[in-house]
C-alpha cells in the first residue's frame, strides 16, 4: 500500500513538473532563444559587403572634414585579402606621425533614420609592420539632420587577434544614445604619432 502511494506522489510530481515547463515554454514563443538568437535580434543595422555592386554600401570619405591629416584616405571593398568580403580603407598617416589626434573621416547617410540605438561596435584590422610606432583610436558622430546628437571615442584600439600575413584584429565598441532618429553618422580611425601607411579593414559592423 505504501509502495503504491509513493508510486502516485512520482507521477503526479513528474506531471506536475512537465506541466510547468509547458507553461514555460508556450509563454516565451515555445522555445528559450540560443545566445546567438539573442545577439541577432539586438542588432539595429549592419553592414554586408557580399554584393560587389554594392561596394562601400554607401561610406564615403569627407575629406573637408579631415582632422589635422594630410596624406590621402580610400574607400573600397576587398573579398581576396582574408577570403571574405570588408570595408577596406588605404590610408597614409606618415605626413602626421607626430599629431596626437591624426583623423580622417568617413560619412554614411541612412536611407531610413535609426531609432533605438546604444552601440556601435565593429572589427579593425592593421598591419603592425607597416608603422614604426604609435596606434589608433576610433571616434563616431551621430546626427539628425545638421544637428549633432552625441558622440564617442575611445583609447588605443587594442588588438589582440593575429590574422595571416602579419594583420591582427580587433573588437571596438562605442556605446551612444539618442532620443532622436539618426539619419546620419561620421565615422573615423584617428592616427596617435604613427606613420601607418597602408591599408585597414572594417568587419562585423553594426548597431545595436
Amino acid at each position: 500500500m505504501k509502495k503504491n502511494l509513493a508510486v502516485k506522489k512520482a507521477v503526479l510530481l513528474a506531471i506536475t513538473v512537465l506541466a510547468v515547463v509547458a507553461v514555460s515554454c508556450a509563454s516565451s514563443g515555445g522555445a528559450a532563444k540560443t545566445e546567438t538568437q539573442k545577439a541577432a535580434s539586438d542588432i539595429k543595422y549592419s553592414w554586408n559587403f557580399s554584393d560587389p555592386a554594392s561596394g562601400t554600401t554607401g561610406w564615403n570619405m569627407i575629406p573637408d572634414e579631415y582632422w589635422d591629416f594630410h596624406g590621402t584616405a580610400t574607400l573600397s571593398r576587398d573579398d581576396k585579402t582574408f577570403g571574405k568580403p570588408m570595408l577596406r580603407m588605404d590610408v597614409d598617416y606618415s605626413k602626421d606621425a607626430n599629431s596626437e589626434w591624426s583623423e580622417p573621416k568617413m560619412k554614411m547617410t541612412f536611407k531610413t533614420p535609426l531609432e533605438g540605438i546604444s552601440k556601435f561596435s565593429f572589427d579593425f584590422i592593421y598591419n603592425p609592420t607597416f608603422s614604426k610606432g604609435g596606434h589608433f583610436k576610433s571616434k563616431v558622430v551621430i546626427y539628425n539632420g545638421k544637428k549633432q546628437l552625441a558622440e564617442r571615442n575611445t583609447d588605443a584600439i587594442l588588438a589582440l587577434d593575429e590574422l595571416p600575413n602579419g594583420y591582427v584584429k580587433g573588437t571596438v565598441s562605442l556605446s551612444l544614445r539618442s532620443s532622436s532618429p539618426v539619419d546620419s553618422m561620421v565615422f573615423s580611425i584617428a592616427g596617435y604619432k604613427t606613420n601607418y601607411k597602408g591599408p585597414v579593414f572594417f568587419d562585423n559592423m553594426r548597431w545595436e
